[in-house]
């Protein structure tokens, strides 16, 4: 398994930060033109590619971007393990996965029905969320997009959006307070409100992150800014949440007589799946075909996968063997590269 050590080496070195993907994307898409895939590429820069064959298709998805700091890597091996110079992150989010993918590919049987799908922007948004799906066939996919043992299963993400709130009071000299709105008071009296924290018996997390606002200790302010996330398993709770944070800045603006505006963005839909599918039992083969001991995973951040299933590709995010992802401590031992791609190989074979 040589050849996946220095694929990994190669495509590491290779500078992609979120939204810099151009010179990963030039080197895949050289590889599959040489392989024979037939390839897309849409207007944000995902790469569609398909060997074309007959078959039910299989889609394997891995996203080109990387975290900073995330140029000039060095990669060393010491003791069976890759790791940066020290002074970057080593890029294996998600370039072991598609260092994998294509060692697997040249392992297998050509005649195998493939789908692959490289996406720019996961780490950022921005990338797969554009992409258009009506190229795609399959109707399952499989990601490698969680930094643990091999064996690992997501079985849920959740549903997520951050929420933006812009308070407007009246600005005056803070010796005559009676002239102006102080756009904190409203602020203040609706984030008291909020719960934020672990919520619904582990189900919920809401967040307050920013708060940005005033001029000068001797000012009322007349503008307030909060942000914050609201991540929830469960769709219904999800929007009762947000609502009710919308509807406690509502109120308390009208109190105090101040405008104010709401809006959300970022918006990802959660899934959920269970131990008893039909998908999630025959990789549960391939890891016990392969003797690697199987994890579930019932909550877990965000991925291309939350993206891929909401638009009815059954998708599950398996984990890559790295440790540490978006530090520069991050690594992946040469064996569980190589059992990574023997993953791939088994599931093109199974699936």
């Amino acid at each position: 398994m040589e050849n996946i050590v220095n694929t990994f080496l190669k495509i590491v070195q290779i500078d992609s930060p979120s939204g810099k993907e151009e010179l990963i994307s030039k080197y895949l898409q050289a590889w599959l033109t040489k392989r024979k895939f037939i390839i897309k590429v849409d207007n944000v820069g995902n790469i569609y590619a398909t060997n074309n064959k007959q078959g039910k298709p299989i889609l394997f998805c891995a996203h080109m971007d990387t975290v900073q700091p995330g140029e000039g890597i060095k990669p060393v091996i010491k003791n069976g393990v890759i790791k940066s110079s020290g002074k970057t992150i080593l890029g294996a989010d998600n370039k072991a996965a598609l260092a994998a993918i294509l060692t697997a590919i040249e392992t297998t049987k050509p005649e195998k029905n493939l789908e692959l799908l490289f996406t720019v922007k996961e780490e950022t948004g921005g990338g797969v969320e554009f992409f258009p799906f009506k190229w795609i066939k399959a109707k399952q996919g499989i990601i490698f997009d969680k930094s643990n043992p091999l064996g690992g299963i997501v079985l849920s993400s959740p549903h997520i959006c951050n929420f933006h709130v812009s308070i407007q009071g009246k600005a005056t000299h803070s010796g005559t307070p009676q002239n102006g709105i102080n756009a904190f008071v409203p602020a203040f009296k609706a984030l008291s409100k909020i719960k934020v924290g672990l919520l619904d018996k582990g189900k919920t997390t809401i967040n307050i992150g920013v708060i940005k606002g005033g001029t000068g200790i001797n000012t009322v302010p007349e503008n307030i800014q909060v942000a914050g996330e609201i991540r929830s398993y469960e769709k219904i709770l999800f929007r009762k949440h947000l609502e009710q944070i919308k509807n406690t800045f509502a109120i308390e603006v009208k109190k105090y007589q101040s405008q104010y505006e709401f809006y959300t963005d970022g918006y990802c839909a959660g899934y959920s799946f269970t131990q008893s599918d039909a998908f999630v039992k025959r990789i549960v083969s391939v890891y016990n075909h392969l003797q690697l001991p199987v994890k579930y995973f019932f909550r877990s951040g965000i991925s291309d996968a939350n993206v891929l299933n909401e638009h009815q590709i059954q998708t599950i995010n398996l984990t890559d063997g790295a440790k540490y992802p978006h530090t520069k401590a991050e690594q992946i031992a040469v064996k569980d590269l190589e059992s990574l791609s023997n993953v791939i190989v088994a599931c093109i074979e199974t699936f």
